[in-house]
């Protein structure tokens, strides 16, 4: 019977998390699995964006510039974006900058922006204001504040919301499929 104790015991502290054997048994890897495929989802939702935007010509500096998609800040992507490496978008190659929080998000044609304190994604959005300039992030007063594209996680589903506003001011046409799959967001004058 004593021996029975112990081995309940030791299989209980194998499903324990933190414990080598537990881990890499897999049985503590659940959460971030599903977050890596939450973000493989989203990564995919960028390019579709891209896809289905238009940029004025004066967002590009000649017929060959690549497309820029740039993370500013926070990277909750992981490895989830190497599978847009190598694609294109309008005749153009996908090129992919990670930038630091803060940092100036010039030449680039859509920036996705990380978890960041309020003030500095306040500053962020207002350097972007008025530029061409895609801007995608998750937070709830994203919108609010100006961003153009919101991607929202609903269970285990993601959706995104537009903030047509937004996107008028920086003078990018999005796809009519585009805004009839999109919760449609105005900002209040």
């Amino acid at each position: 019977m004593k021996t029975m104790k112990y081995r309940l015991l030791w299989c209980f502290l194998l499903l324990l998390p933190g414990n080598a054997t537990g881990a890499e048994s897999g049985l503590i890897q659940t959460i971030p699995v599903e977050r890596t495929r939450i973000y493989r989802t989203k990564a995919t939702f960028l390019y579709h964006f891209a896809q289905f935007s238009l940029w004025p010509d004066k967002a590009f500096e000649g017929a060959e510039t690549p497309l820029r998609l740039c993370l500013l800040g926070k990277n909750p992507f992981g490895e989830a974006l190497e599978q847009l490496k190598g694609k294109t978008v309008h005749n153009r190659p996908l090129e992919i900058r990670h930038l630091p929080a803060g940092a100036s998000a010039q030449g680039c044609h859509i920036v996705f922006i990380g978890a960041m304190p309020t003030q500095m994604l306040q500053a962020a959005l207002a350097q972007l204001r008025h530029q061409p300039v895609l801007t995608i992030g998750e937070g709830e007063d994203f919108l609010r504040q100006g961003g153009i594209v919101r991607l929202v996680e609903e269970g285990n589903r993601v959706h995104f919301e537009i903030n047509v506003t937004a996107a008028r001011r920086a003078g990018l046409q999005l796809s009519a499929r585009l805004l009839r799959l999109a919760r449609i967001y105005e900002e209040k004058r």
